[in-house]
């Protein structure tokens, strides 16, 4: 099973967790970056109807911009 045969919410839940691991520095984090985050979160977002996603995604961004690492 891929990553991309998972549910919406699951791939949304996984970028929030990665997201996680970024921040704290993880020794677990792996090749995490904030682009894949934004990539997953994007691909995933769907019916955003409350617009939490949305947001999710803004302070994924400011985070990026923040640490310095914007493409």
């Amino acid at each position: 099973l891929s990553l991309g045969d998972t549910s919406q919410d699951f791939r949304f839940s996984a970028s929030v967790a990665e997201f996680g691991l970024i921040l704290r520095d993880s020794k677990f984090k792996g090749q995490a970056s904030y682009d894949h985050v934004l990539e997953l979160a994007r691909e995933s977002q769907g019916n955003d109807s409350e617009g939490y996603r949305g947001e999710f995604i803004r302070l994924v961004k400011t985070a990026q911009l923040l640490k310095g690492e914007d493409q």
